[in-house]
């Protein structure tokens, strides 16, 4: 009888899934975060074991430029082609307008990684090691090859087949620690990680590229014919679409700064230690409301039905580790060290508590983010980011590292108001949003 139910009750999930893209999509993105950070957690425990200090050190340093470098140069053409391939009109469309978001990829990358290299590697011996040639040529093809691995994620996720996001990025980390120890690669011992991180990233591309088969005519081949008038249309959806995603996760990189400059080195790491396990919060709504970014451009006349579905799905994978952590919140940071629960606990808690708003708003910046809003989606996330940025850095001082979870709790709610009372105005009329960009298309027959 047991048995039976489970099998019943597997089937039926299938179906469910099948039925619901938004939900597979939302889980392979969330299955991908959770699956990367664990990996990325055993890189650096092995690294630690089998490297000296100041091998690691100099890894974590660079790898973080690294991801800094292509996230800022590929966030924008990764979500642009959320917004644009669901519109394509045909094969031909498709390829070209994929083909300018690659291109945009590659050459803010390149640019991005050259200038970072002769910034903190050449000119102010931040990042020494990335002054000799080989060093820097592996950080220039690493950000490179991050930055297109993000555009092709994206791609899956507009096609709905973000199970290849997931087979990507867990191939991508899961190679890292295996090349630690290829004798050809670890030569050069201060550049080890950054070098397993390069040669994974693009070892990671090839099988993404063999198994987007979602049909003969829409395989990831470039069209160049167009490429230059293409990308000079999605310029103002490429800009407005890299400052809504800057705007957001730029909050996540300058905490960190803030606390230690206003606090002290122990308050960081309490920081940064309630901050991480406070983040899964920070993951699952983000990744459902990506799901339903890429839902209303392929289908804006549905948004409404599939903004229900959004909060349902965020509802259902929030409610019960908001529970958990309340009830083991204190438990979780004790495994760091009882400073850590000490110190912690409050920000932990407010943090939990901070993740209903932050819901709200990232469901309604990817409402107007997929019906091409996207100067309220900019203000919105920018008023957020200054004031946390700016609540922090006054009360840091006088409240400690709680400052930065009131911080952030109040520029959430205050955003989630704003959202509560422009609902009607965000939810009308999404298709003469959408309609208003289309005699100007790249890719359209002139």
């Amino acid at each position: 009888m047991s048995r039976r139910l489970i099998s019943e009750l597997r089937t039926r999930a299938a179906d469910h899934l099948s039925d619901n893209p938004m939900l597979r999509s939302s889980a392979a993105l969330m299955s991908s975060t959770v699956a990367t950070s664990l990996l990325g957690y055993l890189f650096w425990l092995v690294v630690a074991r089998t490297a000296d200090a100041d091998v690691s050190g100099i890894g974590v340093a660079t790898t973080s430029a690294l991801q800094m470098t292509a996230i800022f140069a590929s966030v924008g053409a990764g979500t642009a082609m959320l917004q644009w391939l669901p519109q394509a009109c045909g094969p031909a469309q498709w390829q070209r307008i994929f083909t300018a978001g690659v291109v945009v990829a590659l050459a803010t990358s390149l640019t991005g990684s050259v200038v970072v290299v002769l910034i903190l590697g050449r000119m102010s011996s931040i990042l020494p090691t990335l002054d000799s040639p080989a060093a820097a040529a592996f950080f220039c093809s690493g950000a490179v090859l991050f930055a297109v691995g993000t555009v092709l994620d994206h791609v899956a996720v507009s096609e709905r087949r973000s199970i290849l996001l997931l087979a990507r990025n867990v191939l991508l980390c899961s190679l890292r620690t295996p090349l630690l120890f290829v004798p050809f690669l670890v030569r050069d011992r201060p550049n080890e990680i950054l070098v397993a991180w390069t040669v994974a990233a693009a070892l990671s591309l090839p099988p993404s590229l063999l198994l987007f088969t979602r049909d003969d005519s829409r395989r990831l081949r470039p069209a160049f014919g167009h490429v230059v008038s293409d990308i000079k249309a999605m310029v103002p959806s490429l800009v407005g679409q890299h400052l809504i995603s800057v705007a957001a996760v730029l909050t996540t990189f300058l905490l960190p700064v803030v606390v230690l400059a206003r606090t002290s080195e122990a308050d960081a790491a309490y920081y940064y230690a309630a901050w991480m396990l406070g983040g899964i919060f920070f993951m699952v709504s983000p990744s459902v409301a990506t799901s339903l970014f890429a839902e209303g451009s392929a289908d804006p006349a549905r948004i409404h039905v599939s903004v229900v579905r959004c909060c349902r799905i965020i509802t259902i994978s929030i409610a019960p580790l908001i529970v958990f952590y309340l009830v083991c919140g204190g438990w979780l940071l004790q495994l760091f060290g009882p400073a850590y629960e000490q110190n912690g606990r409050a920000l932990l808690l407010v943090l939990t508590f901070s993740a209903i708003p932050d819901a709200v708003t990232n469901v309604a910046v990817a409402v107007l983010r997929s019906t091409n809003r996207l100067g309220a989606a900019l203000r919105l996330n920018t008023a957020m980011l200054v004031v946390c940025l700016v609540l922090s850095w006054l009360l840091l001082p006088s409240v400690g590292i709680v400052a930065v979870g009131i911080a952030w709790i109040v520029s959430r709610s205050a955003g989630a108001v704003w959202v509560a009372v422009q609902w009607r105005s965000i939810m009308a009329a999404p298709g003469e949003a959408n309609g208003a960009r289309a005699d100007t298309e790249p890719g359209r027959a002139e």
